[in-house]
């Protein structure tokens, strides 16, 4: 969350109303009786409202006017006395007279805007400064007031405009150099607000010296300097050591400088932070990978709110990535206890499955799925679980609840398709591949697992597939994947029909996947075999070293071109292409032995447990 300038801008236009009673009109100088009396009664007025006796102010101006007094100062005082003590509608009418009275002064219309801009009138306010402006064009007070008002009405360049005038009139002057640097900052100019703040100093008064500090450091974000701006900030904290808002650009900034363990040490946070505050700081760690420093912020706002689902949920996650699992999962478990959650079992699950206890995994998939069976997520991982550890049984039930619930969800489909390939129902799985590539036809991940179900289907298998992967392939004429998988389709379907084969029409949709993305190898694959199937062996040789370019692991691209060549007589070559093939298929089968090795001593103990209907009623078991 980005500091906002304006919880830290000066509120006021930065000429206060008590300010203007120095610039007050005078009492012409006429020697009259009632003359001398207006002058005595705006003199003492005036002595009282300095005191903060703005009530006896206010009696002896109303004295005099009631006595027939009619001088502008009058009014004039009259006007801040009733702002003083909030009554803002006398206040209005009285600098309204004053502006009649004098209208050629720009003080009535100052006093007007000031006032305006305190009531939150900021249009009004702005007009009262601009008629000010045309009575004296260089009046500094109008100038930084119509400057503040627009700055307030969000017109960043024109009020940007006449805070330089104002600046131009009295270089120098905090207030205007302040709210300058906020225009050009807020119009995107944070160059120039930069050189504008680099012209003042900090004020003594320490309200003043955050505002200063604390806008130094937004702009300095803006400009990308993170560590300019996390000097600021810590300047501005250390003057403020209460505000949660700059104790949080301080810790984005400094972690965002990429600093030294030493240099971003920092000060302790304000006292009394809500949950969420402590939370959100808590964030700000984690998403620099502080899970250490993160954690004492989470557990003070599960300490707050021991019934903070957010709050311990990220406490487990920090605790995990900082090595602490056992810990993350004692939490998790003792928060359970208290209010089961589909989440925080989710959660739970994740843990037990990286820290090896399987069957716990699997468990506490389970629980999330009977306490949120409206979740996608949690069908799918659950699913995954059983698929992961060779349990397919159980994942073909939990994918079939799945896709009956989530009839949108590609993955759904995919995770079924999976489990009946896993069982060698490749039929079945083809026809759940096929409707995954349907819902996402775009996905790259979907296309490739799509892939795996393609040299294990029978030759009638195709038949029922093949129109509606025609379908795909014409609304998605530009898919090489698409193309590929109708075209790949269609020849392994035509290829058992022996002499009686027709593979033209496969081998214009393959030749136009490898058109449309040269470095496809599984494209370049298929349109080998299709080579070599019509006895053009050089095409299909050309073909397969394009594949094993593409994907140099491809043991299948080595064995077919081994094969080729020795069809052609070059048996030094296909020797040598069938030997690479042996190594690659033993590279692979170390790896499904080591994967199988690691999940050895997964024993599933109860079977899936899943609503057995597609909607939401009470769970039945299966």
């Amino acid at each position: 969350m980005n500091l906002s300038y304006r919880s830290i801008r000066i509120l006021h236009p930065g000429v206060t109303l008590v300010a203007l009673i120095f610039s007050a009109y005078q009492v012409p100088n006429v020697a009259s009786a009632q003359a001398v009396a207006a002058q005595a009664a705006y003199a003492q007025a005036l002595d009282l409202l300095r005191n903060g006796k703005n009530a006896d102010a206010l009696a002896v101006i109303n004295a005099a006017i009631d006595a027939g007094a009619r001088d502008p100062s009058l009014y004039n005082v009259k006007g801040l006395a009733a702002s003083e003590l909030g009554r803002d509608q006398e206040a209005e009418e009285s600098f309204r007279t004053l502006t009649r009275l004098a209208p050629r002064s720009a003080m009535g219309y100052n006093n007007l805007g000031v006032l305006f801009s305190k009531l939150g009138r900021n249009e009004e306010a702005a007009t009262a400064f601009r008629e000010a402006r045309v009575q004296e064009p260089e009046n500094f007070t109008a100038l930084l007031g119509l400057g503040t008002s627009l700055v307030k009405l969000n017109k960043y360049v024109e009020a940007a405009t006449y805070l330089q005038r104002a600046w131009n009139i009295r270089s120098g002057d905090f207030q205007v150099g302040y709210e300058w640097a906020l225009a050009l900052r807020e119009a995107k100019q944070a160059a120039a607000a930069k050189k504008v703040l680099s012209q003042l100093s900090a004020p003594q008064d320490s309200e003043l010296a955050v505002k200063y500090y604390s806008l130094a450091g937004v702009v300095a974000e803006d400009l990308n300097d993170a560590a300019a701006a996390s000097e600021s900030y810590r300047r501005a904290f250390t003057l403020n050591p209460n505000s949660y808002e700059i104790y949080l650009a301080l810790v984005r900034t400094t972690l965002s400088a990429g600093s030294t363990p030493t240099q971003r040490v920092l000060p302790s946070p304000p006292q009394h932070l809500s949950p969420e505050q402590n939370l959100a700081v808590g964030l700000l760690f984690v998403s620099h990978g502080l899970y250490e420093e993160a954690i004492p912020r989470f557990e003070e706002t599960v300490r707050q709110d021991p019934s903070s689902e957010a709050a311990i949920l990220n406490l487990a996650q920090a605790y995990s990535n900082a090595g602490k699992s056992s810990v993350a999962m004692d939490l998790i478990r003792r928060s359970l206890e208290r209010q089961p959650s589909a989440e925080l079992y989710h959660v739970l699950a994740n843990l037990d499955e990286e820290s090896g206890q399987y069957v716990e995994a699997a468990q506490s998939y389970q629980h999330a799925v009977e306490l949120d069976p409206t979740n996608e997520q949690y069908y799918f991982d659950l699913g995954m679980e059983y698929l992961a550890h060779f349990t397919f049984g159980p994942a073909l039930e939990v994918y079939r609840v799945g896709t009956q619930k989530f009839p949108d969800s590609s993955r759904q489909y995919l995770g079924l398709a999976y489990s009946h390939y896993a069982v060698r129902e490749y039929k079945e799985a083809a026809d759940a591949f096929t409707k995954a590539l349907e819902i996402d036809p775009g996905s790259l991940a979907v296309f490739q697992a799509w892939n795996t179900v393609l040299s294990f289907l029978a030759p009638q298998d195709w038949e029922a597939l093949l129109p509606r992967l025609s379908r795909l392939a014409a609304e998605h004429s530009q898919s090489a994947e698409l193309a590929f998988s109708y075209g790949a389709a269609f020849f392994h379907s035509e290829l058992a029909k022996g002499e009686k084969a027709a593979l033209d029409r496969p081998r214009t949709f393959l030749e136009k996947a490898v058109r449309l993305r040269p470095n496809f190898a599984a494209a370049h694959l298929e349109l080998g075999s299709l080579y070599a199937a019509r006895k053009q062996n050089q095409k299909a040789v050309d073909q397969y070293l394009q594949a094993i370019r593409d994907d140099p692991k491809s043991d299948v691209a080595h064995y077919r071109l081994g094969q080729v060549y020795r069809q052609m007589n070059k048996l030094e070559l296909a020797t040598q292409e069938l030997a690479r093939y042996q190594e690659l298929a033993r590279l692979h089968e170390d790896e499904l032995k080591h994967s199988r090795s690691a999940i050895q001593q997964f024993v599933l103990s109860p079977p899936a447990k899943v609503p057995a209907k597609a909607n939401d009623e009470e769970l039945s078991h299966k």
